[in-house]
This record gives structure tokens, C-alpha cells and sequence, in this order.
């Protein structure tokens, strides 16, 4: 049975709780985007049903679809963000290598355990028409959490401003970029490519990369 076929009538919200069912549109987008995967293939009017509303009841929170999508979207790249920030901070505040790697082991997590939101990210964003607010992609959310985190240990690591090159390796922004980049293409290979087939490839093509960028594992 799809999502949409499981719907059950929504009880209406009292006056006041717009924001509640501004919620529950969302969640219910959410739900039928992991199921297909395909924004393309999901109607306004499904999403309505889903929710349990009429379809001219979205419209009172959200212009059309495509702002609909992309306030969904930005929802899934803001959890992402705090679930990174939040593994950094249960790591011992004076250990920010410890930091790095709770967050590095936080987004393969959540790559590994909610897959289909992990694919809202980066395969379903692309497929949306321009962001209504075009002046920060919602990707700018994670990518400052891995900065945050690249930032305190680089900082800590050379004992300077770590936006400074002394030895060759890469400014901090440039360490978030790239270390990003290549967890995610790790997790490309896991998913497509056969030989890499064992969980344990994963760990030690994450050793790899964190050695190729800061000299430790």
C-alpha cells in the first residue's frame, strides 16, 4: 500500500495552528518523495491527499509546488546540518580531532541509515526548477557545519589561523569541501559500484581520505 493509499482524513486545526499544518504538508511531501523519489511524479493534489486537506489549502502556505519542494529540501539539508553540529558537540570540547571525526562518522550515519533522505539531498535537489530565494543554495547549511568543524581542528592542528596554507595542505574551507566531496563519493561507489561491496571498504576509504587530508586517521 503507498502512502498516499494509507492517508487517513485529517482532523482540522484549531484557528491559530497554521503553522501545524504548514508542517503536515511538508511531511507529507516528505513522505511520498521517499517513496518515489521523483518530485516530478508527485501532484499538489497528492500531496493533499496525503495530508488529508484540499489541494487549494496548500496554496495558503506555498505559492506552487516548486516552493514547496525546495522548503522540504532546505527542512532535510537544516537536519542534516544540526545532527552534524550536535555530533561534534558530544565529542570532549578540547579534542577537536575528536570533533572532526564524530562528524565525519555522524554524516555516514546518516548517509547509511536514512538513505532515501540522504538521496533528497543530492539527487532530488537538482531535478527542482531555480530556488525561489536564489541567493544561498540550502546546501550552504551543511557545508558551514563541516567548516565549523574542519575550522576548530585545523585551528587547533597549526596553531593559527587555519584560513592560512604554511605547509601546502588546504585552508579549512577547501578541507570541508573536499572532505565532504569524497565521503560522498565513497558512499557513490557503495551504492553503484560492485567491488566496493563489504561495510569495511567504507571505514578504510574513510581512513584514506582523512589521512590524504590531515596527515592522521
Amino acid at each position: 500500500m503507498s502512502a498516499a493509499q494509507g492517508a487517513v482524513k485529517r482532523v482540522p486545526n484549531r484557528w491559530g495552528e497554521g503553522q501545524r499544518l504548514r508542517q503536515e504538508i511538508l511531511d507529507a511531501a516528505g513522505r511520498l518523495l521517499e517513496e518515489t523519489g521523483r518530485p516530478e511524479d508527485i501532484s499538489l493534489r497528492a500531496i493533499a491527499r496525503e495530508a488529508g486537506v484540499t489541494a487549494p489549502a496548500i496554496y495558503k502556505h506555498f505559492k506552487d509546488k516548486a516552493e514547496l519542494m525546495w522548503t522540504l529540501l532546505d527542512g532535510v539539508y537544516e537536519s542534516m546540518a544540526e545532527t552534524l553540529r550536535a555530533a561534534r558537540r558530544s565529542a570532549p570540547a578540547e579534542d577537536a580531532w575528536a570533533g572532526l571525526r564524530a562528524v565525519v562518522d555522524a554524516y555516514c550515519r546518516f548517509a547509511l541509515d536514512e538513505p532515501r533522505r540522504y538521496e533528497l539531498l543530492f539527487r532530488i535537489g537538482p531535478t527542482l526548477s531555480s530556488s525561489p530565494e536564489p541567493a544561498r543554495h540550502p546546501m550552504g547549511r551543511v557545508l558551514d557545519a563541516w567548516c565549523e568543524a574542519t575550522v576548530s581542528y585545523l585551528d587547533e592542528a597549526r596553531g593559527m589561523d587555519a584560513t592560512s596554507d604554511p605547509d601546502g595542505r588546504p585552508d579549512a574551507r577547501q578541507a570541508a569541501k573536499l572532505l565532504w566531496s569524497g565521503l560522498h563519493g565513497q558512499f557513490g561507489l557503495w551504492w553503484n559500484v560492485s567491488d566496493v561491496s563489504e561495510a569495511s571498504e567504507l571505514d578504510e576509504l574513510r581512513d584514506s581520505l582523512m589521512s590524504s587530508l590531515f596527515g592522521r586517521k
